[in-house]
């Protein structure tokens, strides 16, 4: 158990020297609670779902909290309506992170579904209405005439998208190299096989310049994403499946301000026994100029970390005597600048909120803890 000592001469916090001016007599010592540091991972998703991490389950609910979770582990997620695909699973690794945010978008089943003969005479399916404000994103299908089907020749054509969740790898300095998953097609009939490729376009708005490219479900097959007129973008299909729309982007620019505006000072009377102190912690990474659409919203979400403000609380174990004892919440973030394809947009990457605990006034001085 991690121990603060507030003396009023010299103290050693969490390992961190400290300085002193006043009596060297009086000593308070304030021990952080237990729990203190427990990770928690926040979920939210499009539809109600049974949510399980670790030996802990949420059930029939839009939203879930698990506290006390292990640093890594399988988030499940099972639709509870019909209308919606099965069971989705999520990798969560903390990485030294205290919480996690994430948004699930469960994967609508199509309203909207064509059939082969239909397809070969020239007919386009797409996703329907609902699935297109979900996303963001207007996707079609479109059949050669000159193709051979084979896998799947009966089943009719459809095509929904869904935007895929990844437990964000906290891009640091240094990072230049990032990719995440954007968007997901799954394009029905599943196991159909083209011997002249159908092409999927994508209606993206803004989305020019981009560096986007579609990776086959198995990650064996990287396509290009030929630009096709303002805000689309086109890729040819030899086979059904799932196939995900990935962004890459560069960071630079890196500007930390470890003690920036983001600093709320208080002060709290320590007394015997439990005292509590409650803050906000954000998280995550907020656009802040440039290039914003769907697409990079997501990439944000999905390689940085969803932006969420958390309220927090921790408790400490006072063994003296009552003092007042001013403390800081200081909110580090990095402002980064980044560079996909042609495209540019910047934004605001929050790592959590740190404590800082001091002595009375003219006394202590001393370090804290996330």
């Amino acid at each position: 158990m991690k121990k603060i000592a507030f003396m009023l001469c010299a103290a050693a916090v969490l390992g961190a020297l400290s300085s002193c001016t006043s009596d060297p007599e009086a000593t308070y010592e304030v021990i952080p609670a237990s729990g203190n540091e427990s990770r928690v991972l926040t979920v939210t998703s499009n539809a109600p779902a049974v949510f399980t991490y670790g030996d802990k389950t949420v059930s029939g609910t839009t939203t879930a909290t698990f506290e006390n979770v292990p640093e890594k582990g399988t988030l499940t997620i099972n639709s509870v309506s019909a209308d919606y695909f099965g069971q989705k699973k999520v990798d969560v690794v903390f990485n030294g992170n205290k919480t996690i945010a994430l948004d699930v978008q469960l994967a609508k089943k199509p309203t909207i579904e064509v059939s082969q003969q239909d397809m070969m005479k020239g007919k386009v399916v797409t996703n329907d209405a609902e699935n297109q404000e979900m996303t963001g994103v207007k996707a079609s299908i479109a059949v050669p005439s000159t193709t051979t089907i084979t896998g799947n020749t009966t089943s009719p054509f459809s095509i929904s998208t869904f935007v895929p969740t990844e437990a964000g790898s906290w891009m640091t300095r240094g990072d230049d190299d990032g990719e995440a998953g954007v968007l997901v097609m799954r394009c029905a009939a599943d196991g159909a096989k083209f011997s002249d490729p159908v092409i999927v376009t994508l209606d993206i708005p803004e989305s020019d310049g981009l560096d986007l490219t579609c990776v086959s479900e198995d990650g064996k097959e990287v396509l290009d994403m030929t630009e096709a007129g303002s805000g689309k973008r086109q890729v040819k299909l030899s086979h059904f499946s799932d196939w995900t729309v990935v962004m890459k982007a560069t960071a630079s620019d890196v500007v930390t301000r470890a003690e920036s505006s983001e600093v709320t000072t208080m002060t709290i009377t320590i007394k015997p026994g439990t005292n509590t102190i409650t803050y906000q912690s954000k998280t995550g990474a907020v656009w802040t100029g440039g290039t914003k659409n769907t697409t990079v919203t997501n990439y944000l979400k999905n390689k940085v970390g969803k932006y969420a403000v958390t309220n927090k609380t921790e408790n400490y174990e006072n063994t003296t005597g009552a003092t007042k004892l001013t403390y800081r919440i200081i909110q580090t973030y990095e402002d980064k600048s980044f560079k996909s394809g042609s495209a540019r947009f910047t934004a605001r990457v929050y790592h959590g909120a740190t404590i800082v605990i001091e002595g009375p006034q003219g006394g202590h001085s001393g370090g804290g803890f996330f």
